[in-house]
């Protein structure tokens, strides 16, 4: 979450001393003629409207709430050869996957278990390691999603992706464990019982469209609003602030 104070102190910082135009800092500035920023910097309070709770009916629909509420807690008992209840084991194997930190690069190992569904053509690729949980849910038409467990300070983030026709599609949400677990973290040990979200968008065909919206977890403020116009290739337009 440091990141997300430090972003919001360089926005507060240029609109309240120039006068300019808000920008969302971390994508390419020439880029956002069709995104309209009108909360930034240390944060307001949220009116009921866009409440940071998975409850918040204006974010998510009650599909999507119930689906979200199973993963908290899916896969808490997965290892590299037990998968989610329902599935068998049809493939392993390590991999290293390569991390990019502020100015430096470095490995982390990975497992990555295959499992298949027994009572549907589903399919679930899980990566576990050192960096937590990444999981990958399809079916036979490319629908599902993609959620991680990473840690964040002393607890857990989740990031929940959806996906159609092997495409990103619906909601991308980021949640987190508001019960600290100190040094010792085990996203197996995440509690999101009472969880906020932290950032908040909808993607069509992998571009972004509507409201794009960050709070800070700790006084639930909105840390950023913002309105994509048009279709925006978020992935394309994010930039490095570290250069």
């Amino acid at each position: 979450m440091k990141t997300y104070f430090i972003i919001s102190f360089i926005i507060l910082l240029t609109g309240s001393l120039f006068g300019q135009r808000l920008f969302i800092p971390y994508l390419d500035k020439a880029s956002q003629s069709n995104v309209i920023v009108t909360i930034s910097g240390a944060g307001q309070p949220c009116s009921l409207e866009y409440t940071n709770k998975l409850s918040n009916t204006n974010l998510f629909t009650p599909i999507e709430q119930n689906l979200i509420k199973e993963i908290f807690i899916k896969y808490k008992d997965v290892t590299t050869n037990s998968g989610p209840s329902g599935t068998v084991l049809i493939g392993f194997y390590k991999t290293n996957h390569i991390v990019k930190d502020m100015n430096r690069t470095f490995e982390i190992e990975n497992w990555v278990s295959q499992f298949q569904y027994t009572n549907s053509d589903a399919q679930e690729e899980i990566r576990l390691g050192e960096g937590g949980l990444f999981a990958q849910f399809r079916n036979k038409a490319g629908d599902g999603y993609s959620a991680s467990f990473i840690q964040t300070g002393d607890g857990t983030m989740m990031r929940f992706m959806e996906r159609k026709n092997n495409s990103i599609n619906g909601v991308f949400a980021a949640f987190e464990d508001m019960h600290w677990q100190g040094t010792n973290w085990d996203f197996r040990l995440s509690d999101f019982s009472d969880s906020r979200v932290t950032e908040y968008r909808y993607q069509t065909n992998r571009m972004v469209f509507g409201k794009y919206l960050m709070w800070n977890p700790r006084n639930n403020n909105l840390i950023m609003e913002a309105e994509f116009t048009e279709p925006y290739d978020f992935e394309k337009h994010r930039i490095d602030l570290m250069h």
